[in-house]
């Protein structure tokens, strides 16, 4: 099934309503969340109030498991969005692919201790440009049978053939970041639109976006953002859920660290368990237990709340879910 959600100030267009089989216009951040709904003042002091608390006791009773694999099989994008630093016209990495053997490593460690959770085949790429996509896929589900495996896109290379390839390797969820100017969608996006009563066995969500957005500073990366006057204080939880490997094979901090700029380990040399119980990263943590960025390369300079659910296998935690939590524990 399709799944779409428009900006909170667009109407769907005039041919959505009513939509047709096997499509929803959603409003739902459970299954689309919007940009505010992720990062913002509420969300922050949310964080620090709720998040922070739980993620020190999990830390100290030492349960805190990576929750989400994110493998970047290869680097480039094939589109610009002002926020991004490794947009199609500036990025300044060179070509690379992340080696077959080490996917396969990767895939057969997880498998080794029964990893369900969260597989996502993207970092600071897209990653429908990787023609091995389907192979990966395969590879990951062969390894990892009840693992939640996701793809996000930019759609333009989302054919009705590829979205469908992709879901029969293996794919658990596509998510197709839609970027126009927030309220028009691209050809390819119309087009699976037209087609949605072939995936309704499928699970795709389409988030409805402008490419001019100024979003978060990412870690100071972001072209259209000023960098922080000051290291802003404050929990972030990424470091305690996610676990990146980019197309080098190097393990680096988290989604922002682009570049590559902090690296945590490499899969051509050890573990992924080995970097995540390593001493970079145990020291990072320790120090966002205390809310202090200061000091932190790449933290220090960003803004991002770290608003992610500690038990969740895959979703953001929300504004209501954080509320919810504050009323069962005054």
């Amino acid at each position: 099934m399709i799944r779409i959600r428009f900006p909170r100030d667009v109407a769907p267009p005039a041919w959505l309503d009513p939509p047709p089989l096997g499509v929803e216009v959603t409003t739902d951040p459970r299954v689309i969340a919007l940009e505010t709904e992720k990062n913002g003042p509420e969300q922050f002091a949310a964080v620090e109030r709720t998040l922070r608390p739980m993620f020190q006791h999990l830390w100290r009773s030492g349960t805190v498991p990576f929750r989400v694999v994110l493998v970047e099989t290869q680097s480039g994008c094939n589109y610009s969005c002002e926020f991004c630093p490794v947009a199609k016209a500036i990025d300044p990495r060179p070509f690379g692919q992340l080696d077959i053997t080490l996917i396969r490593k990767i895939a057969t460690e997880l498998g080794a201790f029964g990893y369900d959770r969260t597989i996502a085949l993207f970092a600071n790429n897209e990653p429908l440009l990787d023609p091995r996509l389907e192979e990966i896929i395969s590879i990951f589900r062969s390894s990892c049978q009840n693992a939640h495996i996701r793809v996000l896109t930019n759609g333009i290379l989302a054919s009705r053939e590829r979205v469908t390839s992709l879901f029969n390797a293996g794919l658990s969820l596509l998510i197709v970041n839609n970027y126009t100017d927030g309220r028009r969608l691209i050809g390819p996006t119309r087009d699976l639109i037209s087609a949605a009563k072939d995936f309704l066995p499928f699970d795709i969500r389409i988030s409805v976006r402008d490419r001019r957005q100024v979003l978060t500073t990412r870690a100071g990366l972001a072209p259209n953002r000023s960098p922080l006057t000051a290291p802003m204080r404050g929990f972030c939880a990424l470091p305690f859920t996610d676990i990146v490997v980019s197309h080098t094979g190097l393990i680096n901090l988290c989604g922002f660290d682009a570049y590559g700029q902090v690296v945590i380990g490499d899969v051509r040399t050890s573990s992924l368990v080995g970097a995540w119980t390593s001493e970079p990263f145990t020291r990072y943590r320790q120090s966002l237990l205390l809310g202090v960025r200061k000091g932190l390369q790449l933290c220090e300079k960003c803004d991002f709340d770290g608003f992610r659910d500690p038990f969740g296998q895959e979703k953001i935690m929300t504004r209501g879910d954080l509320t919810k939590h504050d009323q069962k524990n005054p």
